[in-house]
């Protein structure tokens, strides 16, 4: 699949929060958005036809992202959010929430499997019985990740996801990047962390 934004202008009120943005997001490219945080998330909502342009457009194999389209098109893409809204929930409970959504139903849940992934991003397999409140903010969000990448979608978005971690954190989530591009996954992910900016082969400023 090819995500595309053109000529893509956004407002909030009267502020412009991004003019004339054009890019191309194809299979194995990561896009690195920086510039204004507000901006970025913005940009990240649009693509999910989550929110309207001002003007310009937003696309999926030419197709349209619109309010209307845009449920169709999630199920092509995951989200990483840059805050957590897992209060109270374990490791394994949000596992199996995902494993049982529609979209995810040719996927068979595997205890293995998931405590496989998190090892790759350095979470402890004995972290699936803990709630994401009971862990350390940045392997929560690490958590976090792989268990929205761990579905073969097409495309990844990424809000922000080294603020919560150290140097050897934002290493680990740059593996992961260089990780999902060798596997033909496209990736726009909104940051100014240079180790990310350096596995990115694209960039667009806001």
């Amino acid at each position: 699949m090819i995500f595309e934004f053109k000529d893509a202008t956004a407002t909030n009120g009267s502020e412009t929060l991004f003019s004339g943005v054009s890019f191309v997001a194809r299979p194995g490219d990561a896009v690195a958005v920086t510039g204004d945080v507000v901006a970025r998330k913005t940009l990240l909502f649009a693509m999910l036809g989550l929110r309207p342009l001002k003007s310009g457009w937003v696309s999926i194999d030419g197709e349209p992202v619109t309010a209307v389209t845009g449920n169709y098109f999630r199920q092509f893409i995951a989200y990483q959010p840059d805050t957590l809204d897992f209060e109270g929930l374990t490791v394994q409970e949000v596992a199996k929430s995902q494993f049982a959504i529609k979209a995810n139903a040719d996927y068979a849940y595997s205890v293995k499997a998931v405590a496989a992934e998190l090892s790759a991003l350095g979470v402890d397999a004995d972290c699936m019985q803990k709630g994401f409140d009971e862990m350390d903010e940045a392997v929560a969000h690490r958590a976090s990740l792989v268990l929205v990448g761990m579905f073969e979608r097409q495309l990844l978005l990424l809000d922000n996801p080294t603020s919560h971690q150290d140097e050897a954190g934002c290493q680990l989530v740059a593996g992961y990047i260089k990780q999902k591009r060798s596997e033909g996954v496209a990736l726009i992910v909104a940051t100014a962390d240079e180790n990310l900016l350096a596995v990115c082969n694209k960039r667009v400023n806001l």
